[in-house]
């Protein structure tokens, strides 16, 4: 049986690949486990990380679908994510500071145990890397200029505290650890190392948050531009957003021969025959579709599907509904000729591999 997945696509923030219902079994693990941690009085961290822990494979999963589709947009959104859990834990520490009256020693944020000097040099080199990436990827969003901007001053900061760390302990503990814009640093400022280093993360996520809502504006599927190449960026955003997942398993019959369409589909994963029968009872296969190309279109635009589309496999498809995909046709005369060549090249299909059935009847 064809299963159409529960969430529409208004963009890339809902779960499109796993199951609501998994979603939900996550969160009740999660809830639990959480519960379970105060009850057994768990450190903070320990609370959080067992809070965190179930989700993580959802988060995988989830992830490795969105890259499928759409691509680079894909890390620089789970990057988003880990850069505002990094600004989270700065913030937590700053408000430990004010609830402690400033004593730094009982304020290091939730996972004090990783507030080591390699731990923040790694961490800041990472995030670093990670938008010079972007920036090579998404030249033309300038927020993200901005943000390699304060990174940048970051990691100089970092680099310069490690390398004291590892060549002058003695210096580093004799008020080296301001580091470099410090209160009373090599250069100084009036913010000491808690409340600048909070700064500098505020100033990278905040640019990197506005450059990702931009960029969000020009988030498409991959696969549809694959299917669709005439598009412009306009109708495949546009397009994306009105697409719906569907899942086949082996055997299931998508659009039946003869029958009107009430969708056009494009594979995403697995395979697709298309086969064709006879009144006499034989039935011959057309073509094999691989993820990328599409099928249904005859069955809006005629009335009549050319061919019956069986899954051969596990499949995935997106599925765009009939009225999006006519007005589509009606507003874009180079996809419509795309698409009338396509329809064009599996009637000639048909009739090429479908005269009378062999003499023997078989």
């Amino acid at each position: 049986m064809v299963r159409p997945s529960r969430w529409n696509l208004p963009g890339v923030f809902h779960v499109q690949r796993l199951p609501i219902r998994v979603v939900l079994i996550t969160a009740a693990i999660s809830y639990l486990l959480q519960i379970g941690a105060i009850v057994q009085g768990y450190p903070l961290y320990g609370i959080v990380a067992v809070t965190i822990l179930p989700w993580i494979l959802v988060f995988a999963f989830e992830y490795i679908w969105k890259y499928e589709h759409y691509g680079f947009f894909a890390f620089l959104l789970a990057f988003v994510l880990l850069q505002l859990g990094h600004l989270a834990e700065h913030t937590i520490q700053i408000v430990q500071l004010y609830a402690t009256g400033g004593n730094l020693a009982s304020s290091h944020g939730v996972f004090g145990q990783l507030d080591f000097e390699t731990v923040h040099v790694v961490w800041d080199s990472s995030v670093w890397l990670g938008l010079a990436i972007c920036l090579y990827k998404f030249s033309r969003n300038r927020w993200l200029y901005v943000a390699f901007i304060f990174a940048s001053l970051h990691e100089v900061e970092h680099l310069y505290l490690y390398y004291i760390y590892n060549t002058d302990r003695t210096f580093y503990l004799m008020g080296g650890l301001t580091g470099v814009m410090g209160y009373q640093g090599v250069i100084g400022s009036p913010l000491y190392r808690p409340y600048l280093h909070f700064f500098y993360n505020f100033m990278v996520v905040t640019p990197m948050l506005i450059a990702f809502a931009r960029q969000t504006e020009h988030a498409y599927d991959q696969f549809l531009a694959k299917a669709l190449p005439d598009l412009s960026e306009q109708e495949l955003v546009q397009t994306t957003n009105r697409l719906e997942r569907v899942v086949a398993q082996a055997g299931d019959v998508i659009v039946r021969q003869d029958d009107p369409s009430d969708r056009f589909y494009i594979v995403t994963k697995g395979e697709v025959e298309l086969v064709v029968s006879s009144k006499e009872g034989w039935e011959r296969t057309l073509e094999t579709l691989a993820p990328g190309r599409f099928f249904g279109e005859l069955g809006i635009l005629t009335g009549r599907n050319a061919a019956t589309a069986r899954a051969k496999t596990h499949t995935e498809l997106l599925a765009l509904d009939s009225r999006s995909f006519t007005e589509l046709m009606k507003s874009d005369a180079k996809v419509r000729a795309d698409v009338d060549e396509d329809m064009r090249r599996l009637h000639d299909l048909k009739y090429a591999t479908t005269g009378p059935g062999p003499a023997d009847g078989h």
